[in-house]
């Protein structure tokens, strides 16, 4: 079976960029044999094909990896095709496997200008154990993966002086769009790490490596006690981390690990230099159990710190030093036995651009105030993105006018709303109110459309509001195939003018997207269309510890809407406006974390639609169809 999607088929979220994160050189042309992998299936046969010393270059795509990806031969390159590493795209979503890249018994592997992306534990796993070495890591973007995004594992005792040399990992983009939760790893339990077993680049028993020029955001535990985003340990040697910027996650670098293992030192002879820290809050730097080591000419703003570890040196670290390091919010912070060296550490209460010879030296300062704004603007983008997804109704204008053409041609019953999906529009909370109450009574603003049908009332003109049931094309339980199945009944029978159609909720238990639905989909779809009637895409709401699903099944309904030209209510991206973050479970989702809350279904007021989730999505879907009415079906009258 081959798994590909073309990213011209495929809404993806945009990772955070800025014109100031460092960019990477382009590589040089592959050299030896190339082998080109356009699907999935070909990824995995050229990783069997390629000879060492080879390339495997990988078309511009959104390949759904079903299971782990070893690469085993000697100077291999992995490396997209086009350079644009948001364009090829690895997403372990549906792997069966909790670790998406492994390197295994070989020396001189690059991977680059790509995206790894949804892994439960590991996205490149440098095999230590098993003779992995000299790997490069190259403008490759991290994104959400929940428990270390490059990772290398201890040594056996015997062999602990003999790790992974000589690695770099240069030019990345690390981000998670959340904190970590519960459901995104089953084995960091309440139990276990409580949900903060998530960290960045985890390596230990390494020797000579490079970690430079990378930017990490929002790697964050559930509680905001995650590991470091660069967290060396297990007599980790003679590594240079410099030029790298941490923005909004919970440790920056951590030198050491306060237990130990059977290594007595966890970091010797490592360098910490020239880096850019902003809100890390749990700590920004730190140094424990380390051996002649250095902290130069870094920069760490945290002015509200309640830890107050803006850089903290706890246990034994022989010979450190830690020198002209520019500390906004607290001092350096030493719980530590040995003596260190400092020297040229300035302190300050707030961030200004006023210049200093301490702190870091690669970016200006105007610069390091846009970094510091940089979790604020990535959140007002996202909500302004939510709001804009759905605006009184308002589609492009595109839509009405495909709809016009599609229902030129209806000579079925005018006012007839079909009801397409599972309990969510099977419960008689969902578009009944509309059958007997006057919802334009709660339309406050004036967009130069009149505010209900000329002569008559919504109840008047609407029907089939209290229509449930399989009959009519909705039960609980239901998932697309049965829809799809039921449907031709209802458009045979009813001739309906349009159809709301939500249905995803139950075909995302198991906690990914079915390969088949969003075929089935495009089917419903079709068939409306064929049938003259219009479709009105309904997006599934947020359900509890399925956020990973509910994003990939609402980024399919959102592109079949946008592809087919068809109206979209976008019941989630409203869900998450009233109810942002995760206050929507137990508000306008109750307390199954599944279904809408019930109450005053309808009530359109803005306090209700915060507290009612039922009232919510017969308001979104009244804006649509209020829309639909005088743009399209009353437009040919």
């Amino acid at each position: 079976m081959t798994f590909y999607l073309s990213v011209a088929t495929v809404a993806l979220a945009e990772p955070p960029s800025a014109d100031w994160f460092p960019v990477a050189p382009a590589l040089p042309e592959p050299a030896g044999e190339t082998i080109l992998a356009t699907t999935v299936d070909e990824l995995f046969q050229a990783t069997r094909d390629v000879p060492s010393g080879g390339t495997i270059l990988v078309a511009d795509g959104h390949y759904r990896m079903p299971q782990y990806f070893s690469i085993n031969k000697d100077n291999v390159t992995l490396r997209g095709r086009s350079g644009n590493r948001d364009r090829v795209i690895l997403d372990g979503i549906d792997s069966r496997h909790g670790e998406l890249i492994g390197i295994s018994g070989a020396t001189g592997v690059t991977i680059a200008d790509l995206t790894v992306q949804n892994v439960k534990w590991n996205g490149i796993k440098i095999n230590s154990d098993r003779g992995a070495d000299k790997v490069t890591i190259y403008n490759c973007v991290i994104h959400n993966v929940w428990q270390r995004g490059v990772k290398a594992p201890a040594m056996p005792e015997k062999e602990g002086d003999s790790g992974p040399r000589d690695c770099r990992v240069q030019y990345c983009l690390f981000y998670n769009d959340r904190p970590k939760q519960f459901s995104d790893d089953q084995t960091d339990t309440s139990e276990s790490y409580n949900g903060n077993y998530i960290g960045g680049i985890d390596v230990k028993n390494t020797i000579d490596w490079t970690i430079s020029d990378n930017v990490f955001i929002g790697i964050q535990g559930r509680t905001r006690e995650g590991r470091g985003c660069i967290y060396i340990s297990e007599n980790g040697r003679g590594y240079t981390i410099e030029r790298n910027i941490f923005i909004d996650s919970d440790i920056a670098i951590a030198l050491g690990n306060p237990t130990l293992g059977y290594s007595p030192l966890q970091a010797i002879n490592c360098v910490a230099r020239n880096n850019l820290v902003t809100h890390c809050p749990e700590t920004g730097i730190l140094a424990c159990y380390t051996r002649d080591c250095q902290i130069l000419n870094n920069t760490v703003v945290e002015p509200d710190s309640r830890m107050r570890r803006l850089i903290w040196v706890q246990k034994s670290n022989d010979g450190l030093q830690v020198e002209n390091n520019l500390l906004v919010g607290a001092p350096l912070l030493n719980s530590g036995k040995s003596s260190i060296v400092q020297r040229g550490n300035i302190v300050r209460d707030e961030w200004t651009e006023q210049k200093s010879n301490s702190g870091q030296r690669f970016l200006p300062p105007s610069v390091v105030t846009k970094a510091i704004a940089l979790p604020s603007k990535l959140e007002a983008d996202r909500a302004r993105a939510a709001a804009e997804r759905l605006e009184s109704g308002v589609q492009r204008p595109q839509v009405w006018a495909a709809m016009r053409q599609v229902h030129a041609e209806f000579d079925g019953q005018a006012g007839y709303v079909a009801q397409f999906g599972d309990s969510i529009t099977h419960s008689m909370a969902f578009w009944t109110p509309i059958g007997w109450d006057e919802p334009q009574r709660y339309l406050t603003h004036d967009d130069d459309l009149p505010k209900r049908p000329e002569e008559t009332r919504w109840r008047d003109y609407v029907k089939g509001t209290r229509d449930k049931g399989p009959e009519h094309g909705n039960n609980s339980g239901w998932r697309v195939g049965q829809v799809l199945q039921a449907m031709d009944r209802v458009l045979e029978q009813q001739q309906p003018e349009a159809a709301i159609i939500m249905v995803g909720t139950n075909d995302i238990s198991g906690g990914r997207v079915p390969a088949g639905y969003r075929a089935d989909l495009e089917a419903i779809v079709r068939k409306c269309l064929d049938a003259h009637c219009v479709p009105i895409l309904n997006t599934i709401p947020p359900r509890r510890g399925h956020d990973a699903a509910v994003n990939e099944v609402n980024t399919i309904i959102r592109t079949v809407a946008r592809e087919h030209q068809v109206p979209l209510a976008d019941f989630h991206a409203e869900c998450l406006r009233v109810r942002p973050g995760n206050s929507w479970d137990g508000t306008i989702i109750s307390e199954d974390g599944v279904h809408p809350s019930g109450g005053e279904s309808n009530n359109y007021r803005d306090e209700n639609l915060k507290q009612c989730g039922y009232a919510l999505r017969n308001w979104v879907n009244f804006l649509v169809y209020r829309q639909l009415y005088f743009r399209v079906f009353a437009a040919e009258t």
